[in-house]
């Protein structure tokens, strides 16, 4: 059994006029990140509506691809009342507690860590052209930082009519004091790898975790960011 010894939030606009992040959570059984886009403002609608109707469709015992099946009708629905959404979306990222490990599903650029000791011992691979390039060795890891199609999605929930093919991954190597973090790009455009692991490394709480996030998004991130620590 796998127990949550603490857990810590932070969702924020940063430097934007509207927060189209939005995180929900069932404390101790999942944990879920949603980053809408679309213009206008419309992303906002988009990821509350997602991590809503994810929430409520765990809440129930449903499976996460039957919650996110359900999202997409969801957004489906809206989107036929109100046609000015139709190009609405939202990547999500969930981490489940389960009895056999925690199972990660995730889908766009949000994220999930995994750390040890300080050290990243497991992070989800985005779905962006950027990191489609990397893998296929088109660009590098430092010319991708400066691209133009750096914030390009390859993978987001839009609707029924376009059923997105989520990942995941069940982690059952985890051991106490293990971190996880789950977040929205406008934490990984300010934090590198080695920074978020010194951070990690040097902060022995959730909160005080959070805090260092926040410290540093609030000067750098350019984005919205959100964020959700938890300790195990």
């Amino acid at each position: 059994m796998f127990i949550i010894k603490s857990e810590s939030f932070i969702s924020e606009k940063g430097k934007r006029e509207v927060n189209e992040d939005n995180i929900e959570n069932q404390s101790g059984k999942f944990y879920i990140v949603c980053d809408g886009l679309g213009g206008n403002g419309y992303g906002q609608i988009a990821s509350k509506l997602v991590a809503e109707t994810v929430k409520e469709s765990l809440l129930k015992s449903k499976s996460i691809s039957e919650a996110i099946e359900e999202s997409e009708r969801i957004l489906s629905l809206y989107k036929k009342k109100n046609p000015i959404t139709e190009a609405m979306a939202t990547t999500i990222a969930v981490a489940e507690i389960l009895d056999s490990g925690i199972l990660v599903s995730w889908c766009g650029d949000s994220k999930v860590y995994q750390f040890r000791d300080g050290k990243i011992i497991f992070k989800t691979t985005d779905h962006t052209w950027i990191a489609n390039a990397i893998k296929e060795c088109v660009l590098n890891s430092v010319e991708a930082l400066f691209h133009p199609r750096a914030n390009e999605l390859t993978k987001s929930i839009k609707d029924s009519s376009k059923p997105v093919k989520f990942e995941q991954a069940l982690i059952n190597d985890i051991q106490s004091n293990d971190y996880f973090l789950i977040c929205s790009d406008g934490i990984t455009e300010t934090w590198i790898d080695s920074d978020l692991e010194d951070l990690f490394s040097n902060y022995k709480s959730s909160s005080k975790i959070i805090k260092g996030l926040q410290k540093q998004c609030e000067i750098f991130s350019e984005d919205n960011y959100s964020a959700i620590v938890i300790n195990v």
